[in-house]
């Protein structure tokens, strides 16, 4: 199984988890659309929990509400949180043994329809499932979204415990960006924030106070193992560089998942 390129990834601190409080003002931005309850609300009504079958909740991540055709959801995560299970990659896409658990705690069977062909490829995964039980809300994808420094943002997510359980209630946490890369790492990393992520956070959503989607959690700070800081090119950031990028943590761009739901046309 080809998971070696993610482990930088899966392992992130467990021992201890960062304060999940809510916060009343906005520090970073002079534009307030949304208050932050408003804000947390909405990214917990988009955001859902992404697990294997009888994984007894010691295997998972999260997952965005990106589409909705009629009755069928569209999901959007990192792949690193699908590869996780036992499966082999040929298997993951004709398996339906995941599970998404929507914000009304509602489980729901789940199909994986893309994985990337190449562990180099963007760290990015599509699920779907189908419901008519009721109307869920999507994340808002905004093709001519600009991602500027300073923006203030929150992530969300299910993140593990120190009982090494996924937790089934969403959290979140707040910062501002402060990297835009020119161009992404390996795995299409390219947006810094200095908001915590633990594991199960990974595949969540980042969010600006207008309650739109500018990316998907998946590299924590101070990762333990290999260089996640390397380009498709093989080059890497100057040493001096390390130190601050480790206090980051780093989301996929909106515009990168856009572009593999368009070229794959699922």
């Amino acid at each position: 199984m080809q998971k070696a390129c993610y482990l930088f990834l899966l392992v992130s601190p467990l021992f201890f988890l960062p304060s999940w409080t809510k916060i009343n003002q906005i520090h970073y931005s002079s534009q307030q659309y949304f208050a932050q309850d408003q804000v947390e609300e909405y990214a917990e009504s988009i955001t859902v929990r992404v697990f294997p079958e009888n994984s007894n909740n010691d295997i998972g991540g999260s997952g965005v509400l990106v589409y909705r055709t009629d009755d069928q959801y569209t999901i959007v995560t990192n792949y690193h949180v699908i590869a996780q299970s036992n499966l082999q990659k040929d298997e993951l896409t004709n398996n339906n043994a995941y599970q998404i658990q929507t914000f009304d705690r509602k489980i729901h069977t789940a199909k994986i329809i893309y994985i990337p062909k190449s562990d180099q490829d963007n760290d990015i995964a599509f699920l779907s499932f189908t419901t008519s039980d009721r109307i869920y809300p999507v994340a808002t994808l905004k093709s001519d979204l600009a991602i500027a420094k300073e923006t203030a943002v929150i992530a969300g997510g299910f993140p593990f415990g120190n009982d090494l359980k996924q937790s089934q209630t969403f959290q979140v946490t707040k910062g501002k960006i402060t990297e835009v890369l020119e161009r992404p790492f390996i795995g299409g990393y390219q947006i810094g924030y200095t908001n915590s992520v633990v594991k199960g956070m990974s595949g969540g959503p980042v969010l600006n106070y207008n309650q739109e989607l500018i990316g998907i959690n998946g590299m924590g700070q101070y990762p333990l193992f290999g260089n996640p800081y390397t380009f498709e090119d093989g080059s890497t950031i100057p040493d001096r560089k390390w130190e601050d990028f480790n206090q980051l943590s780093w989301a996929v761009p909106i515009r990168i998942i856009k572009d593999i739901k368009q070229k794959n046309r699922f």
